[in-house]
């Protein structure tokens, strides 16, 4: 069993740095790829009935996408590579530490060139699930971007997910006031039971960033 999942990773990689060979000899240099895992140290996010934190699949799949962008060249950068949130030391309660860490992330999102946020859902009607592709309304190639990923994980993930695009509110602040190119990946919900068992695997994680990294390249070929 060992030896063969070692095979399953040496394919993956074989294809990963095959495709990457492609990509960069045909894609221009696109600037910082941001990622944002959502949420992390005091603010676990939704959580599963099992006890399970969206901040820990958020960074998982996250850390795997920047390994991904980085094998294939690509400039890229994490808000946070730990489970650590991003207030600053003078925050005390838990309000004045979720202004914080909202306005030090919208600093980094403000120094990257595109951005790519990774979040789980959640709902109270467990019967509801797949991913959905949140995008920022100030930026024309927010939308592009969207549109890409969503494409991708129909192709590639879940190809009976009929959920559209979603324009961000002001009630997903950083998307809301970013100025760069920029778009948040729900990757499905954990209020799902089946879904939950899904996003808690390592084999769905790593295939839900390649297919987000996927979903990147075709919108730098669009570009």
């Amino acid at each position: 069993m060992v030896r063969a999942f070692c095979c399953v990773l040496c394919v993956a990689f074989l294809l990963l740095f095959s495709g990457c060979a492609a990509y960069t000899a045909t894609q221009p240099h696109t600037g910082v790829v941001l990622i944002d895992p959502g949420h992390g140290g005091f603010d676990g996010g939704t959580v599963a009935i099992d006890g399970t934190n969206e901040k820990h699949i958020n960074l998982s799949i996250s850390l795997m996408l920047r390994d991904m962008l980085a094998v294939c060249g690509v400039a890229v950068d994490l808000t946070r590579d730990t489970d650590a949130a991003l207030e600053d030391a003078s925050a005390v309660s838990i309000r004045e530490k979720k202004v914080s860490d909202m306005r030090n992330r919208l600093t980094m999102y403000a120094s990257a060139d595109l951005v790519i946020s990774i979040h789980q859902n959640h709902f109270s009607v467990p019967k509801y699930l797949g991913t959905q592709v949140f995008y920022s309304d100030n930026h024309p190639d927010s939308r592009l971007l969207a549109t890409s990923i969503r494409a991708s994980v129909i192709r590639r993930l879940q190809p009976e997910n009929t959920r559209e695009l979603k324009k961000a509110s002001d009630g997903i602040y950083l998307l809301h006031h970013t100025t760069v190119p920029a778009v948040l990946v729900e990757c499905g919900f954990l209020s799902n039971p089946d879904e939950l068992e899904r996003l808690k695997d390592v084999a769905y994680q790593q295939k839900t960033a390649w297919t987000i990294l996927l979903g990147y390249w075709d919108y730098t070929i669009q570009k």
